[in-house]
């Protein structure tokens, strides 16, 4: 195999410890499976070589291509992401079985069942149990101490004790997480000298593959086993840091040369991916990071187009243009496969799905997108409009009667089909209760006049509900902005739509779509325009990329506040700019929700 002259020297290099710094389009993975098979060739035996990456599919491929390399003569090397090495470490010891790692599916349903146990309102939200997982993890990766972390998604003491009823749920059930994998096996490396040493024996040549996301706790662990020797070799990217939410921290890969002040460091300088238009508007973005790395980028690939940016009027309009845009570039050649719509988070791509769908354009989900008419608030103002259409179902009633609050009795609703006589009779007497009752229905006779947006407006003013949702955010120490969030996604959507039923019959069309991406295995063939967020899209290399929502308190996100966050959210946009190899478009608004909408002050930094 050919490599450039810096790649030449990272293959090259034989013991003690190197960074290489690879930007996008660098030819990381030639360089480590190149090393590699370099290393055997200069008489290493391959069961000394351990290579660590991230995910399942990463090793696989890199694994793949060292045995390819290697004429699949070298099969004794040994490649897997942290949690499988780190796991197969605890196995030779403590023989644990696999069936006691639990699955996601398993922990999210635990978390969930102990959130309703301690925490009014939790079965409302259907990301909490996700969120509090991540929470948890963050804790147990940074080796924090829980009494001490303050959690953005739970008041301090229920989080707590959710923490505390979870571990006690794991011991008395004999499972683990994947987090425990990690705490377990620096445990016992760092209190069984003898058999961290039998490991350091074994794994005399470590590589490692995206290190900027390396957690603190992944990196100890990693640092153990490279001793005596210190044969680490590690290669990533700081600009491509952007997990800390998962508790990586990109200090970590800055801090390296001080951990080991005879480091070699190359900088892989040649960009194979994006043209120089692409890579120059990046490189412009990224520099305005502080804490990084300085790097120089040499694109190979000749001319392109410059990186375009519009501003539309509003989501629906930008959505409608980007998938003319798909269309036109599929007439010229461009298949749908080598497109790809990116988005800050999975739940801004509603509208562009819509639209998708509109124009008949196939596309795929790089990670699962959420279904905002099955948000709880959602189903709250459906239930709303079904009783404004007709509907008498007590399971309706008891949903929305006192939401906002009428002081309705659950007992007064006490027939499978409610009568307003019935409701009036049970209050005979009590005035101020009758005339809660007559203001009720005759709300609900409005909202059954009203055409969709009316009513979601009617009902989310008038009526009351977003000032019901902003005192439930504030006792339970949410903000209040992601919810209200979701009754300006429903707004949006219902502009469209001249009757409740037509509305509801593209929703159900909607959800049938979502529901075919769910259930396409990840075997099958990858077909269609890719929708994914920034994060799910890296890794990722596309023709023609789209970054959609370009806009302040989106990219970057409203909750990005400190420096660090700042500094993250910027990575990120240039994760996304990289993905494109010959066609980068960002797209922005002018207008939200019926709100001004102002440009990213990125766009500012790109373009000058």
């Amino acid at each position: 195999m050919q490599y450039n002259e810096i790649q030449e020297k990272a293959v090259a290099h034989t013991k003690g410890p190197m960074l290489v710094l690879a930007g996008p389009g660098s030819g990381k993975t030639a360089v480590i499976t190149g090393r590699c098979a370099r290393l055997i060739r200069d008489g290493i035996s391959p069961s000394s070589i351990l290579v660590v990456t991230f995910t399942k599919a990463a090793a696989s491929e890199m694994k793949e291509r060292f045995l390819k390399l290697t004429g699949g003569k070298a099969r004794g090397a040994t490649f897997g992401t942290f949690h499988g090495i780190y796991y197969g470490i605890l196995k030779n010891t403590y023989r644990i079985r696999g069936g006691c790692i639990m699955a996601d599916d398993l922990r999210q349903n635990v978390l969930h069942e102990i959130l309703l146990s301690v925490y009014p309102g939790a079965a409302q939200e259907a990301d909490l149990p996700s969120q509090v997982g991540r929470e948890i993890s963050l804790v147990k990766g940074s080796r924090a101490d829980v009494r001490y972390f303050y959690s953005g998604v739970l008041p301090q003491d229920v989080f707590r004790s959710v923490y505390t009823a979870y571990e006690n749920w794991k011991r008395d059930n004999g499972r683990m997480d994947f987090d425990d994998i990690i705490t377990r096996c620096h445990a016992l490396l760092s209190g069984s000298p003898e058999i961290l040493q039998r490991w350091q024996e074994k794994f005399r040549y470590i590589l490692v593959d995206e290190f900027q996301d390396i957690s603190p706790l992944q990196y100890e662990i990693l640092r153990m086993l490279a001793l005596p020797e210190n044969n680490l070799f590690i290669v990533g990217d700081d600009d491509q840091s952007i997990y800390r939410f998962r508790g990586a921290s990109p200090e970590l890969m800055l801090n390296f040369p001080k951990d080991y002040p005879d480091a070699q460091i190359l900088a892989l300088e040649d960009n194979y991916r994006n043209t120089p238009q692409i890579l120059g508007a990046a490189g412009r973005l990224i520099t305005h990071n502080r804490k990084r790395y300085e790097k120089l980028q040499i694109p190979v690939s000749e001319d392109g187009e410059k990186v375009a940016a519009y501003m539309a009027k509003n989501s629906r309009e930008e959505c409608r243009r980007v998938a003319e845009d798909i269309l036109r570039a599929h007439e010229e050649g461009v298949p749908y496969e080598e497109m790809a719509l990116l988005f800050r988070t999975n739940g801004g791509c509603r509208e562009a799905v819509e639209q998708l769908m509109e124009y008949r354009i196939p596309f795929q989900a790089g990670d699962a997108i959420p279904c905002v008419f099955d948000h709880w608030i959602a189903k709250n103002i459906f239930c709303y409009m079904d009783i404004g259409a007709g509907s008498r179902a007590r399971s309706d009633f008891l949903q929305i009667c006192n939401r906002p609050n009428r002081y309705l009795s659950r007992d007064a609703f006490y027939e499978p089909v409610v009568s307003f006589e019935h409701l009036y009779a049970w209050y005979e007497g009590k005035d101020w209760m009758e005339r809660r009752v007559e203001q009720f229905e005759s709300q609900l006779r409005m909202v059954g006049r009203l055409s969709p947006y009316g009513a979601v407006t009617y009902i989310r003013r008038e009526i009351g509900y977003e000032e019901y949702l902003k005192s439930y955010a504030m006792e339970r120490n949410l903000p209040a902005e992601d919810l209200l969030s979701v009754l300006d996604e429903l707004a949006d959507s219902a502009r469209n739509y001249r009757t409740y039923q037509e509305w509801q019959e593209a929703i159900s069309a909607f959800r049938e779509t979502l529901q075919e991406q769910k259930m396409r295995s990840p075997k099958d063939k990858k077909e269609g325009v890719m929708v994914s967020t920034l994060h799910a899209s890296k890794g990722m290399e596309y023709d023609r990329v789209w970054i959609l929502d370009v806009n302040e308190g989106i990219i970057p996100y409203h909750k990005a506040v400190l420096d660090a966050d700042l500094e993250e959210e910027r990575r990120m946009l240039y994760v996304g700019m990289t993905r494109a190899r010959k066609k980068l478009t960002l797209c922005s608004v002018r207008e939200r929700y019926e709100k001004a909408a102002s440009p990213s002050p990125f766009l500012e930094e790109i373009f000058g």
